[in-house]
């Protein structure tokens, strides 16, 4: 196969500054780890990436997962299914005794979009049950006050959500052109909450994207709960447009870690390296609205020097060092 010179000089870059990176297989208990592995092979990729992350156990838990079911476009708009499947068949070997699939789409109703992607037989062949949040019952619905942020009268979600559920998160990564600016977990959380309020005429949605302050509103909504885990899947991302299209790269990556902050500084990472433009392109990683909203309310890692990115092969542990140089660049 013949490469570029550029494309030659880039991937000899990304060799040599693997010598001189601290990743490692294991992780440092005085840091926080996210995984990294360099796959076109989700079921491998989600596995090996989870178990560097160690300490997953759902022995006899209901393990609810929240994909990327937003739109009926294909990935990386909405979740891949062989993505879909690995989380399961991984989730399932960790012990679960059962898994609920639940979503609350953005750009039509989550049971006709998960149709229309041929996805519910999958759901079904796979086990688990599915919960699509427009069909909760008013009452199964809770408003959730959160001081000082944004939100101008906080938000509702389903009540399972504030009772500390067992919750795994399968994120894509992709730009955000309607103000969100970066979509991974942090928006993921999104589709957790109402898009319609059950108790009073108001558009949860139209008061997020008509905000200037939309990125700090994203961040807000994830201090109602903490995921277990996230598993992103970045083999392939949007690099400018999105959520629902936009221009490709393919950058051949699954990460995972259990800090939201963390990986998606990771994500925010990639894209720039593989081309994300303004203004996903300018200042410190951790200046960007979401993570510097996430960091001031003390949802994870504060800087990049916090993070330790684990590989475990030698392909891997070169884009992971390439990717620890912009988590600390410019970080205090």
């Amino acid at each position: 196969m013949k490469i570029s010179r550029r494309e030659f000089n880039r991937l000899s870059a990304l060799t040599g500054a693997a010598w001189f990176g601290h990743v490692r297989e294991e992780a440092d208990s005085s840091k926080t780890p996210v995984a990294i592995v360099k796959t076109t092979d989700r079921n491998s990729g989600f596995k090996r990436a989870a178990d560097m992350i160690g300490g997953i156990d759902y022995s006899g838990n209901t393990v609810y997962l929240k994909c990327n079911f937003n739109s009926p476009d294909p990935y990386p708009a909405a979740t891949h299914p062989e993505a879909l499947r690995a989380a399961a068949e991984f989730i399932k070997a960790k012990g679960s005794r059962r898994i609920i699939l639940t979503e609350r789409s953005g750009m039509g109703l989550s049971r006709e979009i998960l149709e229309q992607l041929k996805m519910i037989d999958l759901v079904h062949q796979l086990g688990m049950d599915f919960l699509p949040l427009e069909e909760l019952a008013a009452g199964e619905w809770q408003r959730v006050e959160l001081p000082g942020s944004h939100w101008a009268d906080g938000v509702e979600v389903p009540g399972f959500l504030v009772q500390k559920p067992c919750l795994v998160q399968v994120c894509n990564l992709k730009t955000h052109r309607f103000g969100g600016q970066i979509s991974a977990s942090l928006k993921n959380s999104i589709g957790l909450i109402a898009k319609y309020s059950a108790t009073k005429t108001h558009n949860y949605m139209n008061e997020l994207h008509a905000s200037k302050f939309q990125c700090a509103m994203i961040a807000e909504v994830n201090q109602i709960y903490s995921p277990d885990l996230i598993l992103m899947d970045a083999i392939e991302v949007f690099i400018k447009g999105g959520p629902e299209s936009g221009e490709l790269a393919g950058p051949e990556i699954i990460a995972a870690s259990k800090d939201r902050v963390a990986i998606d500084s990771v994500g925010l990472a990639i894209l720039r390296h593989y081309g994300a433009g303004s203004p996903l392109s300018r200042g410190a990683i951790f200046e960007q609205a979401q993570l510097k909203r996430a960091v001031e309310l003390g949802l994870g890692v504060k800087s990049g020097k916090e993070i330790q990115l684990l590989a475990n092969d030698k392909e891997s542990r070169s884009i992971a060092a390439q990717l620890e140089n912009a988590l600390t660049e410019n970080s205090d």
